[in-house]
């Protein structure tokens, strides 16, 4: 079963890569392009009364590059995990997993994780069905 998963990629190239592979595996994907309308569109998808429990979530996963114009992907990612704890959020970066962990107050454990750039679109497939496994 696709998962629904929402993106934030402010290289227009890149996100659609994303689109391709994860629509192209059976996902639901949303893009955003900053930090802001990443937050934005996961606010608008938590008014829906479905998602009230703490364990239920709009997104399955939440796909976050970092370094971002407006908003960085770090502070997105405290934002979306200040409404829901539980959020899983991938940071696709090329950035230290320490400097994320910093910025976010967060261990990349279970709920957080990084996956290095460069990636293959192969590794990151691999990734997010790792993610999504765990509870």
């Amino acid at each position: 079963m696709g998962l629904r998963i929402l993106v934030a990629e402010d290289n227009k190239f890149t996100a659609m890569q994303y689109q391709k592979i994860l629509e192209n595996n059976g996902h639901t994907v949303i893009i955003t392009s900053d930090g802001n309308e990443c937050v934005k569109k996961y606010a608008d998808a938590l008014t829906n009364s479905e998602f009230d429990s703490i364990d239920s979530h709009p997104f399955d996963l939440v796909l976050l590059d970092h370094n971002m114009p407006k908003k960085s992907g770090t502070k997105a990612a405290k934002e979306i995990l200040s409404k829901k704890p539980n959020q899983k959020i991938l940071f696709a970066s090329g950035y230290l997993r320490s400097l994320i962990e910093d910025q976010t107050g967060e261990k990349l454990l279970g709920k957080l994780d990084v996956i290095e750039k460069p990636f293959s679109l192969n590794m990151l497939l691999r990734k997010i069905d790792s993610m999504s496994r765990k509870k």
